[in-house]
C-alpha cells in the first residue's frame, strides 16, 4: 500500500492535524470538531496562547515548523490578508501525501498561493465554512470545498464524507466561481445589513424602543442586522476585499439611488414597476414567502413561549 493509501486507511483515527491560527475563534471551533472525529490535533497561534490549547484538550505546537513537517493535514485559519504570507512560510515544509487546507472567505488568491508554494505531492483543498464559530454543530450548515485540479484526488472524498455524515450541505466549486458567488452571497448582503445599521446610527434611531411597534418580520430583519454587527469587524471588512465585490457594491448603490429618485419624485408607478421587475427576476417569490411565513410563526411561538415562561 502506498504512503498516501495508508494515510487514507487510517482516516479519522490516526491522522495528525495542525491548525495554524487554531487559538482564534474559527480555528478553535475546527480544533474541537476534528478532535471529536479522532484526529490528533495540535494548534498554533502567534499570540502563544497555550491556555486555549489546554482548554480544547489538544497540544500547542511549540515547534511550528517541526509540527508542519510531521502533520498529515495543515489547516490555515488566519485573516485573509495574512493567508498568502502564511502559506509561503509553511507550505514548503509539508511532507508528500499530506493535505493543505484553508478556511478563508475568499478562494482565488489563497488557492494561487497554495499551488505556488506547496511541494509536489502535497494536496490542496480550499475550504469555506459558511458559518461562524458560535454555532453548536455543523448540521444544516453549508461547507464549500474548492479542490485544486489534479492535486486533491486522495483527500477530497474523505473530507467531504466527514462533513456530509454530520449533516452539512457540501458544495464543490472552482475558486473563481466561488468568489463570483460570494461577492453577492456574502459581500453584498453584509454590506446591505451594515449600511442599515449605519443608517440607524446616523438617524439616531432608538432600536430598542422601536421594537414595541415592529411586526415580527421587521423585528427578525433587525435581529439579522444586529447579528452581523455583532461579528468581527476585521473579518467582515476583509470579505469586502473580494475582487468582484466593488462592482457589486456599485450596482447596489446605483439601484438604491434609482429607487430613491422614483420615490422622491412621487413616481409610484415607476417604483411599482421596479419592484415587479425585480420579483420576476428573483423567481420563487411564493416559495420564499411560504418559507418566511414558517420562520415568522416559529419566531412568534418562541417569543410567546418565553413570555409565558
Amino acid at each position: 500500500m502506498s504512503e498516501m493509501g495508508a494515510q487514507m486507511g487510517t482516516m479519522r483515527t490516526k491522522n495528525r492535524m495542525l491548525i495554524v491560527g487554531g487559538t482564534g475563534g474559527t480555528g478553535s471551533w475546527f480544533a474541537s470538531y476534528f478532535k471529536d472525529h479522532g484526529f490528533l490535533v495540535s494548534v498554533w497561534g502567534p499570540s502563544g496562547r497555550v491556555e486555549v490549547a489546554e482548554r480544547l484538550g489538544v497540544r500547542f505546537a511549540s515547534d511550528l515548523m517541526g509540527e508542519v513537517s510531521e502533520s498529515d493535514i495543515v489547516l490555515l485559519s488566519v485573516p485573509i490578508k495574512e493567508t498568502a504570507r502564511v502559506v509561503e512560510k509553511i507550505a514548503p515544509w509539508m511532507k508528500p501525501g499530506s493535505l493543505l487546507m484553508d478556511v478563508t472567505s475568499l478562494k482565488s488568491e489563497p488557492m494561487r498561493a497554495m499551488l505556488r508554494w506547496a511541494p509536489e505531492g502535497v494536496e490542496i483543498l480550499g475550504t469555506h465554512p459558511m458559518f461562524g464559530p458560535t454555532i453548536p454543530h455543523i448540521r444544516g450548515q453549508t461547507v464549500i470545498l474548492v479542490p485544486a485540479e489534479g492535486r486533491c484526488d486522495a483527500w477530497l472524498s474523505p473530507m467531504e464524507e466527514i462533513f456530509r455524515k454530520d449533516g452539512a450541505r457540501v458544495e464543490v466549486l472552482g475558486a473563481e466561481e466561488h468568489d463570483h458567488i460570494m461577492a453577492v452571497v456574502q459581500a453584498l448582503t453584509h454590506f446591505a445589513y451594515i449600511s442599515i445599521g449605519s443608517a440607524l446610527e446616523s438617524l439616531d434611531f432608538d432600536v430598542a424602543h422601536s421594537r414595541r411597534f415592529m411586526s415580527p418580520v421587521y423585528e427578525i430583519m433587525i435581529d439579522f442586522v444586529g447579528r452581523i454587527l455583532a461579528q468581527s469587524p476585521e473579518l467582515y471588512a476583509s470579505i469586502q476585499e473580494n475582487p468582484e465585490a466593488k462592482r457589486v457594491r456599485e450596482v447596489y448603490i446605483e439601484e438604491c439611488k434609482r429607487l430613491a429618485m422614483l420615490a422622491d419624485a412621487g413616481d409610484l408607478a415607476g417604483f411599482q414597476e421596479a419592484m415587479k421587475s425585480a420579483a420576476d427576476h428573483f423567481q420563487g417569490t411564493e416559495e420564499a414567502l411560504a418559507r418566511s411565513d414558517k420562520l415568522i410563526s416559529l419566531w412568534i411561538d418562541n417569543r410567546e413561549g418565553g413570555r409565558r415562561g
